[in-house]
């Protein structure tokens, strides 16, 4: 695998949406980005990508915490209630621009998220979960 199937980033800022989108695309790390500005919709997409069968599922979500509506940790709450098959595709990194140590600690409980990232997204964050995602990859086959 040398890219991400398909990436999702959930954050109420679209400057940040847009241009992480960018980054993702520029670097070839995958030709599928979509975002949301709001977290209850992405959830109510992951859903309905779900009813379709597990290959239209979303590799990578990057997910920010501090978003009006439902916050990240609101998201991570309802998306460790959907199926199994829809936990065990999707791998959640927390994109924001908190370094508060107190939201590092509540990320490690959801068994969800598989890292914390302060923004902005670069190509070295990228390309690391991409070698992750690879090793995980070469493991399970």
């Amino acid at each position: 695998m040398n890219q991400f199937n398909k990436v999702l980033l959930i954050d109420d800022d679209n400057i940040f949406n847009f241009l992480n989108q960018k980054i993702i695309e520029f670097g070839n790390f995958s030709k599928n980005v979509s975002s949301h500005v709001d977290a209850n919709k992405a959830l109510n997409e992951l859903r309905l990508l779900s009813e379709r069968g597990s290959e239209d599922l979303n590799d990578v979500i990057f997910l920010d915490i501090n978003m009006p509506v439902m916050d990240g940790w609101e998201f991570l709450e309802e998306f460790e209630k959907l199926p199994e098959s829809i936990i065990n595709k999707c791998s959640v990194y927390i994109l924001t621009s908190s370094i508060d140590p107190k939201d590092i600690e509540k990320s490690k409980k959801y068994d969800s998220v598989k890292d914390f990232f302060s923004k902005p997204l670069s190509d070295e964050i990228l390309e690391t979960l991409l070698g992750k995602v690879n090793t995980e990859f070469n493991t399970h086959q």
